[in-house]
């Protein structure tokens, strides 16, 4: 029995053996790349491999950003020097290699807020949100919108945007206060419509920026620009740049504000508020 079994192994192992191949890899591949500013346009870069024989191309720039051709075109907002990162795809394996471009003028932007300058008549194009609980005062007044409280609350206000995946936009809002105790000023940006009655945050939504008395500002004496003298959510340190992902054309921004066991102090206010698309 046991000649049988050693005559039946060898005769699988003998029908497994690989087949023939003239198919050979090639040599690992070595990237290279040129780029070209666009006539009229220095904002935008032409890039384009030299590298034969690719069937796969990856460009990253501007931290997140990400094309895929062989002759792609990237776009930047403001003047300045960036890496570009070039990974390409052959039949040899794969290369990567980077250069740095130089940007001399940034993108012609548009501000698709409404309301921002915060004039009479700008509190049209907000919607007031009750989150639940004691409702934050907020109102539109000598040419501020002031957030006020004399103990706990919340609420917030929104507007409705359409926005355009993969292109780059900026908030900005001017923000000023006395300085508040046990406080948040928050600025969040979201696929989920708000709810009346129900606080803004789940799926879907980022708090983006804000100041926060527990994250340490906020205490003293405040007067700039939220984006840039928050100290708390997603887009600390980024100037209130951002790239929506994905294929959602609707987000809502969300601006809320309130306190637990503290105040407003005598109030915050906000002004020029703005969102720029990148053109």
């Amino acid at each position: 029995m046991k000649n049988i079994c050693f005559i039946a192994i060898a005769v699988i192992i003998s029908s497994c053996s690989p087949e023939s191949s003239s198919k050979q890899l090639g040599p690992l591949p070595t990237a290279s790349f040129t780029v070209t500013p666009m006539e009229g346009k220095p904002y935008k870069m032409i890039v384009k491999s030299t590298t034969n024989g690719g069937f796969l191309w990856r460009w990253n720039y501007r931290d997140t950003r990400v094309a895929v051709r062989e002759t792609d075109t990237l776009s930047f907002a403001k003047q300045g020097e960036y890496p570009i990162q070039f990974t390409v795809f052959t039949d040899g394996g794969y290369a990567t290699t980077s250069q740095n471009v130089t940007v001399t003028a940034d993108a012609p932007v548009a501000d698709i807020l409404k309301g921002g300058d915060m004039e009479a008549g700008s509190e049209q194009y907000w919607t007031l949100l009750n989150t639940g609980g004691t409702q934050t005062s907020i109102q539109v007044t000598n040419g501020v919108m002031q957030f006020g409280n004399t103990g706990d609350s919340n609420g917030a206000i929104y507007q409705k945007l359409k926005v355009i995946p993969g292109r780059e936009y900026t908030f900005s809002g001017d923000v000023k206060g006395t300085g508040a105790t046990n406080t948040w000023f928050e600025v969040y940006f979201g696929t989920k419509a708000p709810a009346q009655g129900s606080d803004y945050s789940g799926t879907g939504v980022t708090k983006y920026i804000a100041l926060n008395t527990w994250s340490g500002c906020g205490l003293v004496p405040f007067d700039g620009n939220l984006a840039e003298i928050g100290c708390d959510g997603d887009g600390k340190g980024k100037g209130g740049t951002m790239v929506f992902a994905g294929s959602d054309t609707t987000v809502y921004m969300v601006i809320k504000a309130g306190s637990a066991g503290g105040n407003l102090g005598t109030g915050i206010t906000l002004d020029n508020v703005k969102f720029m698309e990148e053109q």
